[in-house]
């Protein structure tokens, strides 16, 4: 707990069976005035650990077991309904304040894929396990089941009858926010954070000059001054991304590395990809990756020895995808974006049929290899077409970098595709895992309610 508790094995006013319970009561931690039912069926494995805070009341009729080497923690004040079954094979933990009503089922476990011809017992090494976590001041209504590998957010509301399978965001109910209860602690005991890849050109990159002085509303140096270029910071569509994420979801903390390189070619980022993974081991949770307008423009601009042919172009995106692959649970390629007047209108027409076959055959690579594809370039003409004849000027900066605008234009197409096919919302859930990894992947996360730690 985040206090010290005095440890009350087995308090008076906890009424535990002795049927069910393992050999070592020492396993289990009972806080003060906790009101525990004569037909409670507790079962905790060897090697299980549950605690139980002050003023927690338990329904009749409910069954609780912690199997070899779990942890169950439930928190102060939380009133439980009768009937209620909990079962916990990694860790479930139960914030202070929540609240569940009659027949909730809390299950972290499930048999292994049916694919292999198993059925599956819970006491079986092939089933498998996934963390449940409930925060402070959350809700569940009757009937409603909640299964492994999901996080019920601070504050929130789980309608009756349903089973939650995903995780779900704090002060809300569905799509619906809703009133935050008394308990408003907001702060997470172990805070996801989702590492987030960006590999591309500049338009990933898109450097900017940086100065201190430039940066505060409160200071800004007088016009006509002089001011001293320190860095350059990447920013664009990305930079803006980090921003929109951190915003919305304030409870996550958002890892998100910018790895783009001005003037790279596939061939380039390809081996991007393999060094970074050499020199800094990073699994990533999101990676987006986009290359092409660089391999084309190089054959455009006479340097041949460059350029990159579809061919290879195919190769270098099929060895990226096949690398990140590996450590990277989702995986998403950007569209190239089109050339704007870099050159005459028929040269540019010209690289842009170029450019659009790179963009089917991204698209082809990342289907073959379980990827999702992006389609920003349809978007970016059409904001050029509908702005008129100035669209040229304020999509693009200089007819291949985009300005703010086009950022924006390839920013809102990432969230709402991000939005549609609920990506972030996966990532948030705790992927189920063999029990014994499970357990020691997750365990880390419980540490704290283990009795070496009370």
């Amino acid at each position: 707990m985040d206090r010290e508790r005095e440890h009350h094995p087995l308090t008076p006013l906890a009424l535990v069976p002795t049927g069910g319970l393992s050999d070592s009561t020492e396993a289990i931690d009972i806080g003060r005035y906790s009101d525990l039912p004569d037909d409670l069926v507790l079962d905790v494995a060897p090697g299980g650990r549950l605690t139980i805070g002050e003023r927690v009341s338990i329904g009749p009729g409910s069954t609780i077991r912690v199997h070899r080497g779990a942890t169950l923690a439930i928190g102060d004040d939380v009133p439980i309904g009768e009937s209620t079954f909990i079962s916990a094979m990694v860790g479930i933990r139960i914030g202070d304040g929540c609240a569940l009503s009659d027949e909730v089922v809390l299950r972290d476990h499930r048999p292994r894929s049916v694919g292999d011809g198993f059925a599956g017992t819970p006491g079986d090494s092939r089933v498998e396990a996934a963390p449940i976590f409930v925060e402070p001041g959350a809700t569940i209504a009757a009937e409603v089941t909640v299964t492994g590998g999901v996080r019920i957010g601070a504050n929130a509301l789980v309608g009756g009858h349903a089973v939650v399978s995903r995780s779900v965001a704090p002060r809300s109910v569905g799509a619906t926010n809703v009133r935050g209860s008394a308990h408003t602690r907001t702060a997470l005991e172990d805070r996801r954070t989702l590492t987030i890849g960006c590999f591309g050109t500049s338009i990933t990159e898109h450097f900017e000059a940086f100065s201190p002085q430039m940066a505060c509303q409160a200071g800004l140096p007088p016009v006509g001054s002089t001011v001293t270029v320190e860095s350059w910071q990447r920013r664009g569509w990305v930079h803006r991304l980090a921003l929109a994420l951190r915003a919305a979801r304030p409870h996550v903390t958002f890892d998100v590395r910018n790895h783009g390189e001005g003037g790279a070619t596939s061939r380039d980022i390809a081996s991007l990809v393999a060094a970074d993974r050499a020199t800094t081991g990073t699994d990533y949770d999101l990676v987006v990756a986009e290359m092409g307008i660089n391999d084309v423009w190089r054959r455009f601009q006479g340097r041949l020895s460059e350029a990159v042919d579809l061919q290879e172009y195919t190769r270098n995106m099929a060895r990226l995808l096949k690398e990140l692959g590996g450590y990277t649970r989702r995986i998403v390629v950007l569209a190239q974006t089109p050339f704007g007047p870099v050159h005459d209108p028929v040269t540019v027409t010209e690289m842009n049929v170029e450019l659009a076959r790179y963009n089917a055959a991204a698209q082809e690579v990342a289907v073959a290899h379980g990827a999702l594809f992006l389609d920003v370039w349809t978007p970016l003409t059409a904001a050029v077409r509908l702005l008129g004849s100035d669209g040229t000027d304020r999509v693009w900066s200089d007819g291949v970098h985009l300005s703010e605008l086009g950022d924006t234009v390839v920013l809102q197409q990432v969230e709402r595709f991000l939005a549609e096919h609920r990506i972030l919302e996966d990532l948030l859930d705790y992927p189920f895992l063999e029990r014994e990894r499970a357990l020691a992947v997750y365990g880390p996360l419980f540490a704290r309610h283990r009795l070496a730690d009370v």
